[in-house]
């Protein structure tokens, strides 16, 4: 099973040139932004799984739907802990942000980007605890109006979803193989992230994570549709 995709298609923002990326915006005003965060993801995944893994999806979907991909924000992941779990969480596993400052961040990321054309955005996170999928919904039901229609999207709404378990490993797998050392893996790992059979990450495999990234892009592209209006 292969995506259709124009692999040589340059989509993403921060890589085009001048014009080329007004005019890639006035051509297809639809645009994706990758968030997340900076964690922990056994020892065998980036600390940067999250994001990313919501990078390149964005950029095979933006190949084979249209738009562009503005640059991946590692720094909007949110846990809501108490403060002793949440030192426990910055110390040990990687780094923690507010709400408060997340939201605000993301709501004027979001709002330049409709100033400069795009008319559909895909608010896509890597990074999925209940807290982060309520703040995308949130900010897509504050910040989307006539002119900017935001589609929030993790991950769970079409895969069954773990940390750095089968799902997350497959995923990025396909995605950026040479990211992933499957020999770390080790009992700590299992021990720490409490894997049930049927997620454990020993079992990804690529072909796994492509039919994750097809179901990704056919998804998006139906809500892309929708909202765009196609």
């Amino acid at each position: 099973m292969n995506l259709s995709v124009n692999h040589r298609k340059q989509v993403q923002y921060e890589l085009m040139l001048g014009r080329e990326a007004t005019s890639a915006i006035a051509a297809c005003p639809v645009g994706y932004l990758p968030i997340g965060c900076l964690e922990r993801h056994g020892d065998h995944l980036p600390m940067g799984l999250d994001v990313i893994k919501a990078h390149k999806a964005c950029c095979l979907a933006a190949r084979a739907i249209g738009g562009v991909v503005f640059p991946p924000h590692h720094y909007a992941g949110i846990h809501r802990m108490e403060e002793d779990e949440e030192k426990l969480f910055t110390e040990d596993w990687g780094n923690l942000y507010t709400v408060e400052t997340t939201g605000g961040q993301l709501a004027e990321i979001i709002t330049q980007i409709g100033r400069i054309g795009v008319k559909t955005l895909v608010l896509y996170s890597g990074h999925y605890p209940g807290s982060q999928v309520e703040m995308i919904r949130e900010l897509s039901e504050t910040l989307s109006t006539d002119s900017l229609k935001i589609i929030p999207f993790a991950e769970p709404m079409v895969l069954n979803g773990d940390h750095a378990g089968i799902s997350e490993t497959s995923l990025l797998l396909y995605l950026d193989k040479p990211l992933v050392d499957m020999t770390r893996i080790g009992p700590i790992n299992h021990e720490e992230h409490h894997w049930k059979p049927g997620h454990h990450p020993e079992e990804a495999t690529s072909a796994i994570g492509e039919e994750q990234a097809l179901a990704i892009v056919d998804y998006l592209r139906v809500a892309v549709d929708e909202a765009y209006g196609r």
